[in-house]
């Protein structure tokens, strides 16, 4: 219904959520953001369509990335087995920041940790 009653919207597609952490949704929003700021960069003239394709070539390969990323890492699962009830201190940098407040939201959400999401450095 809101999209109805909006001038504008941006659709992200990414379907219906199932678990409690809606990672998908935020992930989905995130990078429709970052296309819709790569389009009006492009229309204000402070990015070249050279540098917007550049940046979208990067975003499309993030998904190989963190496959990369991911089977370096310990499952969380398991670190929790092997480690005391000390909290966990998530540290974001600039635009990061929000980023570090939605992983410790998500740990605590979904592992009942306790977990804080702090400002690295302005």
């Amino acid at each position: 219904m809101i999209t109805r009653e909006a001038d504008g919207t941006i659709l992200t597609h990414a379907g219906p959520e199932i678990g409690v952490a809606s990672t998908k949704a935020f992930t989905a929003q995130m990078i429709a953001l970052y296309l819709f700021a790569l389009y009006l960069g492009q229309l204000r003239g402070t990015l070249t369509p050279e540098e917007s394709k550049q940046h979208a070539q990067q975003l499309a390969n993030c998904r190989s990335r963190w496959s990369t990323c991911s089977t370096k890492r310990t499952p969380l699962k398991t670190w929790r087995k092997n480690s005391s009830a000390a909290p966990i201190f998530l540290f974001g940098r600039g635009i990061n920041f929000p980023i570090a407040l939605e992983g410790a939201l998500k740990l605590k959400e979904l592992s009942y940790i306790h977990a804080e999401g702090y400002p690295a450095a302005r």
